[in-house]
């Protein structure tokens, strides 16, 4: 049996690569969630976004919410990774997603938020019972999950089918 060693190169280029992605659960003193209407989606969704080059999963939910509400979250906890399955009509672009939740605490009522203009077209702190059915029925997963080991501790792995939002 002869041993066949891959260059650096091929070794790459049969590596798994995924999207990353990271939201925070922010919710106000009554339990209400923050969710935020995209410019480019049809469904509300949680504050956060794609992550840049260099950042860590927590500096991307960070920032996220920086941009897109102005809100600064003074410390953030890791409560859901979600393992997303590629989506096949996205072809040769078919990658997994991971998306990182953390906790972003709670936030007075009357906080004002300061919308990112070119993609938040609007936001509104919802009862969870309200929330879910205006997420795609994996992030409402998520809401749920997040909210119960918020109150528990620990952290959880789902894992859904491809989606976006």
């Amino acid at each position: 049996m002869t041993d066949t060693w891959l260059s650096e190169e091929e070794w790459l280029a049969g590596m798994v690569r995924a999207y990353v992605g990271c939201s925070v659960l922010l919710t106000d003193p009554d339990g209400r969630v923050l969710l935020l209407k995209a410019t480019y989606r049809g469904r509300w969704q949680f504050p956060g976004g794609a992550m840049d080059p260099g950042e860590d999963p927590a500096e991307c939910a960070a920032r996220e919410l920086r941009e897109e509400t102005a809100l600064v979250a003074p410390e953030l906890r890791l409560l859901v990774v979600e393992w997303r399955e590629p989506i096949p009509r996205q072809g040769r672009n078919a990658h997994p997603a991971v998306q990182f939740m953390f906790d972003g605490g709670t936030v007075p009522a009357d906080t004002p938020l300061t919308l990112q203009a070119e993609e938040v077209a609007d936001y509104g702190f919802f009862p969870p019972a309200q929330a879910a059915p205006l997420l795609h029925p994996c992030a409402a997963d998520r809401l749920t999950r997040a909210l119960h080991l918020r109150r528990t501790g620990g952290t959880a792995l789902l894992r859904s089918p491809g989606y976006l939002g």
